[in-house]
């Protein structure tokens, strides 16, 4: 009988965790220096970091579909939630990014879940040809 797998890797989570948390601050902090760049590319930089940060887990865990999402959902919350609290540090205007900010990196990261998923199955199934 094959034992079961959890259906999330906790050292892959962690290492994706603080790798994307630590990518939004400092795209946060950027933004903070740069007001440009957080105008033009605020929500936009911290839904692509919570997405690949989402895709590169699920791809490198290869659980399943479920187990991407569901990856990808916290690690892309962690982004939202690390991009706000950075935000929020530095005195800029977090108001008009908590309501639909984290919600949105949230659902961001699921899909890149989703994706990452998808780049395994593709993976494999490469690897089978050979």
């Amino acid at each position: 009988m094959k034992k079961a797998l959890p259906l999330l890797d906790p050292k892959l989570l962690i290492r994706a965790l603080l790798a994307g948390s630590a990518c939004a601050a400092g795209f946060m902090l950027l933004g903070h220096y740069r007001p440009l760049l957080a105008l033009q590319y605020g929500l936009f930089g911290c839904m692509m970091i919570a997405g690949t940060m989402g895709l590169l887990y699920a791809r490198d865990v290869a659980r399943g579909y479920v187990a991407g999402a569901l990856g990808g959902l916290v690690i892309g919350a962690a982004c939202g939630l690390a991009a706000v609290g950075t935000a929020n540090l530095l005195g800029d205007r977090p108001d008009l990014f908590i309501p639909y900010g984290v919600m949105v990196c949230t659902l961001i990261g699921a899909i890149g879940g989703l994706f990452g998923q998808y780049g395994a199955w593709i993976r494999a199934f490469i690897s089978t040809l050979k």
